[in-house]
């Protein structure tokens, strides 16, 4: 058997460890010491007592304050964990009680002699008594006695390394030599040493050795350059446990992030974070139905939504139903944990038809030209004035195998975006040129995702040069993947394997799951997320960005997806078309008809004039009906209708408190607080419209960032 096979509670040197040897072993070390004071004594030596007491006391307090420390952390030989309170105190209080026993001892055979009986009794009474307390004290640190064994024994393990060295021989590797063993998260790793066969050589034959292994899942070897970057230098990892085949869920996390800096969507096999970074990085995700993409893509968004600076943009080919799922808040009128009303989509735009895909991608163009134009030269670096724009495209064959114009809008914004912070991100059964756009769009990718394909030879289209290395078919599934980036490339490291982080995407939560539900994840994360720069929407409103989600014949599949009717043109009144249930199941709100919105603006409006006049509201409403009734009577022939005032009503209001604010400004969040908290039964206008409030009024500006103050000479 092998020592990497052996239980973590196996101990080689029980005397080291033994619960009733080591009490002995300490006993018979410290009588020989007293043995060594009682020579000295008998040869006329003696230590004064005073001296003594001192050197005991502290070699106690010494001695109880380095346990102290050291039982801060336990550790099970990869992760460190705090030691609970109650813990520390005993192995504290053990210490110091036997370690004053142990100075009394001593000064006693100082000062009379080990060689009596009531000496020897007096020790041997100790180690009994001691005994059961170093079993409880023992019991406490098997975790870090684990780990030293593991330690130990990876130190000591000749017999495997030699077993390795005579495996490489037996299959053609001459001249490589092994070095000591590693754990990692799968298992351990091998550094090796070749000084007759090529690195190119021993990759070829890690099937054969698994075969001549013998204990060994196919694909649990895998061979990878070594830090030194050496021909000669390499590392072997070899996998006893398959950690590609368990869920890890989503981190509970909402705070802020940047689009700068890697983001991380899983764990790597060997256990480290799984890091990309999506700025200047166009990335295609290749897998077969059931692979896990849409779990990734759930990732990628649950972590770039999280950024100040990122915009996303998604085309959803497959109905819209991995979009619907973060819209779905949003939509149905959810408030977030402080009770504010979420009222923008997390998702910028969604296009789920050919028509707006095209619409969208041609948009994102124009946002990449519209940036070269105006930037003074370099790149751009994103900003929350300036964010970057992330398109994200599931089931991309839709559009790539056969919409011309959409395949020509996807080259120029691969090939022009990257410097303009527009980045793509692109979702695909295949890894097929029909199915990526062909070879000019595939050779844009700078890093490459693959999933599981029910055939290995699916792997020359996603990885061709690794082909013989990478074994597609072989993965579980469920979100396992081959990852290969610039990096990796560079380095000659080659695809390397992961587990994304696992989101619940089905409709309604499990029972006793802790996965991550999606309508969650968009409720923490609505208001992080900055809006599209005032030059990008300007450059994507020829493409109809402004009405993305006003125009409802561009949302019908939002609607029928939230069971809300779609609105059909009627003459002045004709009664409403009957509306179609609201789903009621799972954790999904009824989002109300648009009668019901329109009922509700008619009492609000009944409210404010009721307060106004002092009239009785029943009274005023009924007023307000029949005025209705007339005016619609009035207008039905009418060929110019009269144009009503749009203004809201607060926002002559809002504007006298940018004016009080003086220089220290306000801000668009102050602006809704006062407003919830003057209005508690009013909605507050969203942010969006605040901001187009300050920036149409001639005195206002903004100086800083996020402030807005009045100015007595009026912007130009």
């Amino acid at each position: 058997m092998s020592v990497f096979d052996r239980p973590r509670n196996h101990e080689p040197i029980p005397w080291r460890h033994g619960v009733v040897t080591t009490p002995l072993y300490t006993a018979a070390t410290v009588y020989a010491g007293g043995v060594a004071l009682g020579v000295a004594e008998d040869l006329g030596g003696q230590l004064p007592t005073g001296w003594m007491a001192i050197g005991s006391i502290t070699g106690i307090c010494a001695a109880a304050a380095a346990r102290w420390i050291r039982t801060r952390y336990t550790t099970d030989g990869t992760h460190q964990y705090p030691t609970s309170p109650g813990r520390r105190i005993f192995h504290t209080a053990f210490t110091g009680t036997w370690t004053a026993a142990t100075y009394a001892w001593l000064t006693y055979t100082a000062h009379g002699t080990p060689w009596s009986l009531a000496s020897a009794a007096a020790i041997a009474g100790a180690a009994g008594v001691f005994t059961p307390f170093y079993g409880i004290d023992r019991a406490f640190r098997s975790d870090i006695i684990a780990a030293q064994w593991a330690a130990e024994a990876a130190a000591n393990a000749p017999a495997d390394l030699t077993e390795w060295e005579n495996l490489f021989q037996a299959v053609g590797a001459r001249g490589v030599e092994v070095g000591d063993p590693t754990t990692t998260r799968s298992g351990y790793s091998l550094p090796l040493r070749l000084t007759r066969t090529p690195y190119d050589t021993v990759l070829g034959l890690l099937r054969a050795l698994e075969t001549r292994k013998g204990d060994l899942r196919t694909g649990s070897l895998d061979l990878r350059p070594g830090p030194t970057g050496l021909a000669s230098d390499a590392v072997l990892h070899v996998s006893t446990r398959d950690v590609m085949s368990e869920p890890v869920n989503l981190p509970d996390d909402a705070h802020p992030l940047t689009i700068t800096e890697p983001l991380t969507l899983g764990i790597l096999e060997s256990g480290d974070p799984f890091e990309i970074k999506f700025r200047q990085n166009s990335v295609l995700i290749a897998g077969k139905k059931g692979s896990g993409k849409s779990v990734l893509l759930h990732c990628i968004i649950s972590v770039v939504t999280r950024c100040t600076d990122a915009v996303i943009w998604m085309i959803d080919m497959a109905e819209g139903n991995t979009a619907k799922r973060w819209l779905r808040p949003w939509a149905a009128g959810w408030k977030d944990k402080h009770g504010r009303l979420i009222d923008r989509p997390i998702l910028d735009w969604v296009a789920t038809n050919i028509d707006e895909a095209v619409r969208l991608l041609n948009a994102s163009v124009a946002v990449a030209d519209g940036r070269a134009r105006r930037m003074k030269g370099g790149k751009i670096r994103p900003s929350a004035t300036m964010p970057a724009l992330i398109v994200i495209t599931d089931e991309n064959p839709e559009l790539m195998s056969r919409v011309p114009d959409a395949i020509t809008a996807k080259i120029r914004g691969i090939k022009k975006g990257r410097k303009a912070a527009v980045d793509y991100i692109d979702a695909a059964q295949r890894g097929t040129g029909p199915n990526t756009g062909g070879g000019e769009v595939n050779s844009q990718y700078d890093t490459v995702i693959g999933g599981r394909f029910p055939k290995r030879q699916e792997g020359q289209f996603v990885f061709p040069d690794y082909y013989q290395r990478v074994d597609l078919s072989k993965l579980p599934g469920n979100g396992a993947f081959y990852v290969l980036d610039e990096q990796r490339s560079k380095t000659g490291t080659g695809p390397e394997k992961f587990k994304a982080y696992f989101v619940y995407d089905d409709d309604e939560h499990p029972d006793g799951t802790e996965a991550a539900v999606i309508e969650e994840k968009a409720v923490e994360r609505w208001d992080i997320r900055p809006d599209l720069d005032k030059g990008s929407q300007e450059d994507a409103e020829p493409f109809g960005y402004s009405t993305r989600w006003s125009d409802q014949t561009r949302i019908t599949w939002l609607l029928d997806a939230l069971g809300m009717p779609t609105p059909t043109p009627r003459t002045p009144g004709q009664p409403a078309a009957p509306t179609r249930p609201t789903p009621t199941s799972g954790r999904m709100a009824p989002l109300p008809s648009l009668d019901t919105y329109i009922q509700r603006g008619k009492q609000y409006k009944t409210q404010q004039a009721a307060a106004e006049s002092e009239l009785d509201p029943a009274d005023l409403e009924r007023m307000l009906t029949e005025a209705e009734a007339a005016a619609n009577a009035s207008t039905a022939n009418s060929p110019t209708p009269p144009k009503k005032d749009r203004r809201h009503p607060r926002r002559d209001e809002v504007t006298t408190w940018v004016q009080a604010a003086s220089e220290e400004g306000i801000t668009v969040a102050d602006v809704r607080a006062r407003l919830e908290a003057l209005y508690p039964d009013e909605q507050p206008p969203s942010d969006t419209a605040v901001q187009k409030w300050f920036a149409d009024h001639p005195n206002i500006t903004k100086p800083g960032r996020g402030t807005y103050v009045w100015t007595s000479t009026p912007e130009q």
